[in-house]
């Protein structure tokens, strides 16, 4: 079974229906969804709150989605140096679209959302 998990950064409790936070730090808690890419369907939700920055800096959000076996994070936006943080933990990092989780989970299995390169956030 192949199976990996995707996080969203997030500022609710909603799952799959909540809408993707534009910018990585700021959000209130991550949508973190097990997907099983042989049976093409979602094994599990969850919802894991962000961790302030004071409590270990930038890396501190990066941290905990790699402790908690992420492997891709879809985001809006983001800083550089958490951005480097996935990167050297081997989380691979996608720009996502405006929208629900969902829209960006059905975009993201399509093969439509792009490998983050650079920084998306100009004030970091």
């Amino acid at each position: 079974m192949s199976s990996i998990k995707i996080a969203f950064p997030t500022n609710g409790d909603l799952g799959l229906a909540d809408e993707l936070s534009e910018h990585f730090g700021h959000s209130s808690s991550f949508t973190v969804v097990s997907w099983n890419d042989d049976e093409k369907s979602v094994e599990s939700v969850d919802i894991l709150p962000n961790q302030a920055h004071e409590q270990g800096g930038c890396m501190m959000p990066v941290m905990m989605l790699k402790n908690q076996g992420v492997d891709v994070v879809v985001l809006g936006g983001i800083g550089m140096r958490p951005l480097m943080g996935f990167w050297e933990q081997g989380v691979s990092t996608y720009h996502g679209a405006t929208g629900t989780v969902k829209d960006n989970l059905d975009m993201y299995v399509a093969g439509e959302l792009s490998q983050l390169t650079e920084s998306t956030c100009s004030h970091h």
